[in-house]
């Protein structure tokens, strides 16, 4: 098992469970999900993940590229 806490970022719902389900079954702890830039930002300052798997194309304003850029 991993301590490593993992942020999920990503705006297919089905997809983001699935990477979710296969994580949390090789031991490691998924923290949240979040389906958009600005949803990730905000989680990543709350929760401080140690990893953030970021879709890089994401819907709305800001895609996963500006917000790891921000996330860093």
């Amino acid at each position: 098992m991993s301590n490593s806490r993992i942020l999920v970022v990503e705006d297919e719902g089905i997809i983001s469970k699935d990477i979710k389900n296969i994580l949390s079954f090789l031991g490691y702890s998924v923290i949240g999900i979040a389906s958009s830039g600005e949803e990730a930002i905000e989680k990543a300052m709350e929760m401080h993940p140690d990893l953030v798997l970021m879709d890089i194309v994401l819907e709305g304003d800001m895609d996963g590229v500006k917000a790891a850029e921000h996330i860093r």
